[in-house]
């Protein structure tokens, strides 16, 4: 969405996965007037520029530098995004479980034409036949719910021949989303207080449009034990202590360098003064007048 006031023009890019203050950083870099705010993982941020070719060169330099994170502008949100994305790229999604079922089906069924892109059960874990072959199919799985659910995932995307299936695992504190596709899965753990619905729809944003999934979620082969550190729970990165300051507006550079300059050339008449008084300031006038100008060392001279 953008509009204009005046002379002004402003929008505002939503991005998920990506550290507030990343974003944040990065605007400052590249000389954005932006006033970021952060909602858990997903980030809004509201550019400003005086025309629209600034808006839009604003606009670029963040697309280039948060690809995989930048998912809108205005009014789109994260499940809208996430339709969109199957529905341009035609992939079918389904669930294998009633679990990630009700992570989904809440948020999609209000989008329209999810329908095309989702099957909401119906061709999947909601159908009987179905679901005794699933069950078949992972009943005889050995090391407890995870690797289950990873070959349930499997399973339901093999059975339905969907692009892509989700699965999840509840727990007390935290969650495990997996999303299947053909060749592997990709597993992330999420706490509970952290939104484990929007992490799943940008996990399928990301796998429908074929970006890279956000730092922390892992790539897992079928048929392969999930390693233990991909089952704890994974936040955002917190900013670094050592962190460099981030670049200063081009303005300050000049003001700064100015001020060298004028430090430099001072010191330089300095170094000049007490060469021609032999260190005593106050007879510097004297000194000049007797002085010819003959006498004056020329550029590049030695002062000692």
């Amino acid at each position: 969405m953008i509009h204009e006031e005046k002379t002004q023009t402003t929008c505002v890019l939503r991005l998920f996965g990506a550290p507030l203050w990343t974003v944040q950083q990065a605007a400052q870099q590249a000389d954005i007037a932006a006033r970021c705010r952060g909602r858990g993982a997903e980030v809004l941020a509201a550019l400003q520029a005086e025309t629209p070719a600034g808006l839009e060169k604003a606009r670029k330099a963040l697309n280039g530098r948060f690809a995989a994170e930048l998912y809108g502008e205005g009014e789109m949100t994260l499940v809208h995004a996430a339709v969109q994305a199957l529905e341009t790229h035609r992939r079918l999604l389904v669930c294998c479980d009633a679990d990630a079922g009700t992570l989904l089906e809440a948020r999609l069924e209000t989008v329209p034409g999810a329908e095309k892109v989702f099957d909401f059960g119906a061709l999947s874990y909601a159908d009987a036949k179905i679901r005794e072959k699933l069950s078949a199919r992972t009943c005889r799985v050995k090391g407890g719910p995870i690797p289950a659910k990873l070959a349930r995932v499997q399973a339901a995307q093999r059975l339905v021949g969907a692009d892509l299936a989700a699965g999840c695992v509840e727990r007390a504190e935290d969650t495990v989303l997996f999303l299947g596709s053909r060749r592997g899965c990709w597993v992330r753990t999420v706490a509970n207080t952290d939104a484990p619905a929007l992490w799943l729809l940008d996990m399928i944003r990301r796998a429908a449009s074929g970006l890279p999934q956000a730092a922390g979620t892992s790539w897992q082969k079928y048929g392969k034990a999930v390693p233990a550190d991909v089952l704890t729970a994974r936040s955002l990165p917190d900013k670094p202590e050592n962190t460099a300051p981030a670049k200063p507006p081009r303005k300050r550079h000049r003001v700064r360098n100015a001020l060298i300059f004028l430090l430099v050339l001072a010191l330089a008449a300095f170094a000049a003064a007490w060469y021609y008084t032999g260190g005593d300031l106050t007879a510097l006038p004297q000194r000049l007048q007797s002085l010819g100008a003959d006498s004056l060392p020329h550029a590049g001279a030695k002062l000692i």
